[in-house]
Order: C-alpha cells, then structure tokens, then sequence
C-alpha cells in the first residue's frame, strides 16, 4: 500500500518536476484523477447501500454527498424492498399533480442535482435502501491513503501523470501515460468480472 505523501513524491519523479509551482498544482492532479477513476472504473469498491428515511408528507430525499450516480431506490417494509420505478418529471407532474396528497410511493424523479422526489408522497414515515456508485474518500494530508492506493496504485499514477503531463503541456508524456492508464483500467476491471464469475460459479455449486 502506497500512501498519500509516496505518491505525491512518485508524481514528481515520474515527471522529472520538483518545482515549486509544479508542487502545489498535485493536489489537484490528484483530486481530477480520482473523479476520472471513479468514472472509468467498475469495480464493487465504488458501490454503496445506505439506508434512509421518507418523512410522512415529505416527497423530497437528499441524496448522499459522495454519490455519483443513483443504481437504485427501494422502500423497505417489515424486510421486505420494494423498488422505486425512476420517471421522467412530466411523468411525475401528471401522476401526481398535488405533493400535499399522500399515499405509497411508487416512483420517483430528480428535483434537481441533490434531492430526489417521489410519488405519491410517503403517507407515512418510510424506511428506504438507496444502492450508488460513490467517490472514495478523497486522499489528503489526513486520509493518506483509500482504496486505490491498496488496490489500483498504478491507474491511480498513470492518471495522476496525465493530468500533470497536460499541466506542462508535455503531449509526449501525456500520450504515454494515456496508454498505460488505459492498460491498467482495462486490466483492474477485467479482475473485477474475473473475481464476480468466480464468486458466483461457487455460490451456485455450493451445496
């Protein structure tokens, strides 16, 4: 496991800069090159359940702050889900014209980039599971080191010298370190599919 301060040392060495300005322009290498991981890589690290509640006479639910996007919403019943159907906002607007009348939801719609919807609104206080991809904890001088340290240092580097290559201006480093991130992506995600088939082929024969 390689930690914060390591990488920000290997970015420097790999671009051959340790100048003074090129040193505090890191931190934003890294912090773009942890939103391109979150985007390019699909691996069970990124997903998040998190449980929640719908307030009786309240159709509104923020959305968690580390979400990137929504996979699913379900309201949960004496353990039983039940899924939220997502509809466009003039499906919404027609199914359920007045928010002040109540009943079970059903479906729900985006208000805007932090809070979902739904209809009808809840008639009652309703527990609700929401499953997403999420960014990881940004790495910083406190939190020196998440899941891409541990498990994906090379793509986590590689996108860090892209980003670096295009603060210099360097096409040759750029297009260099474009290929092996490229590679590196491509090779954690095919592990991804290659452990899910592998852990399912087992819990299928198991018994």
């Amino acid at each position: 496991m390689t930690t914060y301060s390591e990488l920000k040392n290997q970015i420097k060495d790999y671009m051959e800069d340790d100048g003074t300005e090129f040193s505090s322009a890191i931190d934003n290498f890294i912090d773009v090159a942890e939103l391109k991981l979150s985007r390019d890589l699909a691996v069970p690290a990124f997903r998040k359940r998190q449980t929640s509640s719908l307030t009786q006479s309240d159709p509104f639910l923020t959305l968690p702050s580390d979400l990137i996007t929504l996979e699913y919403l379900q309201t949960v019943s004496s353990n039983v889900r039940t899924n939220l159907l997502l509809k466009s906002d003039e499906f919404m607007q027609e199914y359920w014209p007045n928010r002040t009348s109540t009943g079970t939801p059903k479906y729900y719609g985006y208000f805007d980039d932090d809070t979902i919807y739904v209809a009808p609104t809840p008639s009652a206080n309703t527990s609700v599971e929401i499953s997403y991809r999420r960014r990881l904890p940004a790495l910083t001088e406190s939190n020196t080191s998440n899941w891409l340290t541990s498990n994906a240092y090379d793509a986590l580097l590689y996108a860090c010298c892209i980003e670096a290559s295009v603060y210099n201006r360097n096409d040759k480093t750029l297009g260099y370190y474009s290929q092996l991130y490229q590679k590196a992506v491509q090779d954690i995600n095919k592990e991804g599919v290659s452990r899910r088939s592998y852990d399912n082929f087992y819990m299928k024969t198991e018994g």
